[in-house]
């Protein structure tokens, strides 16, 4: 599959809309985009990840609409789990359908799809416990379980010749994604 491909992929599934994190928990402060966008990422690429991912969400980015802070937060949550189900879809097709993989690519590829496993199911915990239940003990180790399994991945595919292949493109985005997570985690609810 190609990048353009899982791009156009991640822009057509069904995203999640902010009007059900209308409610959100008590003592969050009420923002608008990007503004949090803004207070939370420090380079221009993050923020711009940032603004995508609210656009994507069907956030009303003009600034005239505000939303509570923790559904920022599970936006985001929401878009590395879709982006990391298409990460997972890209190497299980390239597993079945790319015989020209070396024994070392198809090893690290096949380590990915359990650590991709591991963090969507972190991940998607993480977003379930700060909203609707605004459960926030265990979300930073539970993230932190989420980051660790995808570094795991991470870690397989920086030797050669897999860095060259189109899956360490991929996961280097889910990098960022999580990351962007984290900022909005901690810039704005103090997890």
């Amino acid at each position: 599959m190609t990048m353009a491909k899982i791009i156009l992929l991640l822009l057509v599934l069904a995203p999640l809309r902010m009007a059900a994190a209308s409610t959100d928990c008590p003592g969050v402060p009420s923002l608008d985009g990007p503004f949090a966008c803004g207070e939370s990422c420090g380079t221009k690429l993050l923020q711009d990840l940032c603004i995508h991912v609210m656009v994507w969400g069907g956030v009303d980015v003009s600034g005239a609409h505000k939303e509570g802070a923790t559904g920022y937060a599970v936006l985001a949550a929401r878009f590395a789990v879709e982006s990391m189900d298409a990460t997972r879809l890209a190497a299980g097709k390239q597993l079945r359908q790319n015989a020209s993989l070396s024994g070392q690519e198809r090893d690290a590829y096949e380590g990915c799809l359990n650590d991709y496993a591991a963090a969507r199911s972190s991940i998607d915990r993480v977003a379930n416990e700060m909203l609707p239940h605004c459960r926030f003990a265990g979300v930073a180790d539970e993230f932190a379980r989420g980051v660790k399994s995808l570094e795991s991945c991470w870690i397989r595919l920086m030797r050669p010749p897999v860095k060259s292949t189109m899956l360490y493109n991929l996961v280097w985005s889910d990098r960022y994604k999580l990351l962007l997570i984290h900022l909005l985690d901690g810039k704005l609810l103090g997890i």
